[in-house]
């Protein structure tokens, strides 16, 4: 077993680990959530698939790795709506989602569900939620810092900024100069992955304490609705 196996193997562990957390805290009452943890799902078994984890066929394979790739930037998009309270910024979010969805469909349209299509969606994507990230992760450390508080949030978009920094790095070698040093770049991937998704699932943690009190106030809230607009 050689040390790219090894860290394959943890890496695709290690997305499971948001994923146990938000089922554990029951986060998936958020649709944000949601989306994050079928985010972390659909990496988690296209890796099991590509380290033969997951006993399939090669096109099986090689098609779900292909729509994988097609999510990845649409889930992520989902997942950031998170972190906007604000409903004119979660309008926005959803017009990127629909909009960059539309952007898969027309390179597909001209290169086919193929590796060349990915080649043309993951750029843009990447490149798209690296400035959202940024301008989400700058307002919230500035929040964080005035009110001492929502640090587990401010870890997960330290998370997401950070894995998507290096992933757009390995887009540059791997799709781009296509360099012979693959078994590198991969190594780049994994450690990337391993941190960011461990650093997101202590993030996931943290914010359970705040998660219940908006629970509780959205749940005040129905209950003084019920009650003033009773007959």
């Amino acid at each position: 077993m050689n040390w790219n196996t090894v860290l394959g193997t943890v890496c695709t562990v290690s997305f499971l680990l948001p994923v146990i957390v938000i089922l554990y805290n029951r986060f998936y009452t958020y649709r944000s959530l949601i989306a994050l943890l079928a985010y972390f799902v659909n990496a988690a078994v296209s890796n099991m698939m590509v380290r033969g984890l997951l006993p399939v066929s090669p096109g099986v394979r090689d098609n779900f790795g292909l729509l994988s790739n097609y999510l990845d930037v649409p889930l992520m998009l989902a997942s950031l709506q998170f972190f906007c309270p604000n409903r004119q910024k979660q309008r926005l979010i959803r017009i990127l989602i629909v909009s960059f969805i539309g952007f898969e469909l027309a390179i597909t349209l001209f290169h086919g569900f193929s590796r060349e299509s990915i080649t043309y969606i993951m750029g843009p994507g990447f490149i798209l939620i690296l400035l959202y990230s940024s301008y989400l992760f700058a307002r919230q450390v500035k929040f964080s810092v005035m009110h001492r508080k929502n640090g587990g949030r401010m870890m997960m978009l330290a998370s997401i900024l950070f894995v998507y920094a290096c992933y757009t790095l390995v887009y540059v070698f791997y799709y781009i100069q296509h360099t012979p040093y693959t078994s590198d770049v991969m190594a780049i991937y994994f450690i990337a992955s391993f941190a960011a998704s461990t650093l997101m699932a202590i993030g996931l943690h943290l914010t359970r304490k705040r998660m219940k009190e908006l629970r509780s106030l959205r749940h005040t809230r129905r209950e003084l609705e019920i009650f003033f607009n009773r007959p």
